[in-house]
């Protein structure tokens, strides 16, 4: 059932979402002066054509990569994670796969540090893989799933391995981030003495671009300079979001034709990610009953009912 008081509750919130200070007051071309004055250059990026494409193709293969998570069990310590991560190569290849798994009660860690660790496995996951891909085959595009600031804050020397390997042999290496939460734009205007309350760049961008259209942040703009990062958003569908693309520094001269590249990846009557993307995630996803088929065959019966096998699961009402 849904109590009425869940019911008030929602619609309060809706309120409070509504009156968020100043963000209404925000406008498409207020946006947009800001970003071209301040932060960077908006202009309308190309599609690349077939011969391009085949250009690229012949220069080297496109790699995705994308980990995934899943737990089965009860509250810590009783459960176990497992993770997979998969680089998917050209059609005529079979993918990469790494996998591990975090099982508190053998790998001794606390019940604070629980969900630290986990991010820090799953980035190492698909480093790991990653990096198998880029020493091994003859790839020209590296395309991770979420920003690269992640990597660099979770798995610092795996990322910083992967980053040189990529510049020794000429791999582009490439960020896509849907799930933005940068606040470059509130910054921005806070410096400027017009505050904005709390705003993304998600909210912010939304249908403040053209399909099509993008900017490259400047450095100093951007915290990902610490990092050696370099930042772009892109409207790449009729979807009024914008992406984010994140490049190592020492790809910026490649930028531009990185934004194509994505841009082209992505159709634009979706929500704008690069198919690539949704077709690796699909690929190399846990799901719940995966896990559990995982767990049930390879743990003794007797281990799993006592210790993994949460007892809200056994519930006949």
């Amino acid at each position: 059932m849904i109590s009425k008081d869940l019911m008030d509750e929602v619609s309060h919130l809706n309120e409070r979402l509504k009156n968020r200070k100043n963000v209404s007051r925000l406008n498409r071309k207020d946006v947009r002066n800001l970003v071209t004055n301040e932060i960077g250059n908006i202009k309308v990026y190309d599609r690349f054509d077939v011969n391009k494409l085949k250009e690229i193709k012949e220069s080297g293969s496109i790699c995705v990569v994308d980990g995934s998570v899943n737990r089965i069990g009860a509250n810590y310590p009783n459960y176990v994670e497992f993770f997979q991560s998969m680089a998917l190569l050209s059609s005529d290849q079979e993918p990469l796969v790494k996998a591990d798994i975090l099982c508190p009660l053998v790998d001794e860690y606390s019940e604070r540090d629980q969900f630290q660790i986990s991010k820090e496995k799953l980035c190492a996951t698909e480093l790991a893989v990653a990096i198998e891909a880029v020493s091994h085959h003859d790839i020209k595009i590296l395309m991770m799933d979420g920003t690269l600031m992640r990597y660099s804050l979770e798995a610092e020397d795996l990322y910083e391995d992967l980053v040189k390997l990529c510049d020794m042999k000429g791999v582009l290496l490439v960020g896509v981030v849907e799930e933005i939460s940068t606040k470059i734009i509130m910054n921005t205007f806070n410096e400027n003495d017009n505050y904005v309350g709390m705003l993304f760049d998600r909210e912010a961008l939304f249908n403040a671009l053209d399909m099509d259209e993008g900017f490259v942040v400047k450095n100093h703009k951007s915290r990902k300079e610490e990092y050696n990062i370099e930042q772009a958003f892109i409207r790449t569908s009729k979807d009024p979001c914008v992406i984010a693309i994140d490049i190592p520094s020492q790809n910026m001269d490649d930028f531009d034709e990185i934004i194509s590249f994505v841009l082209t990846m992505s159709d634009e009557n979706t929500r704008g990610v690069p198919f690539l993307l949704d077709l690796v995630d699909k690929k190399t996803r846990i799901d719940n009953k995966q896990a559990e088929i995982l767990a049930k065959k390879y743990l003794d019966t007797e281990m799993y009912q006592s210790i993994f096998r949460s007892q809200r699961s056994k519930r006949v009402i």
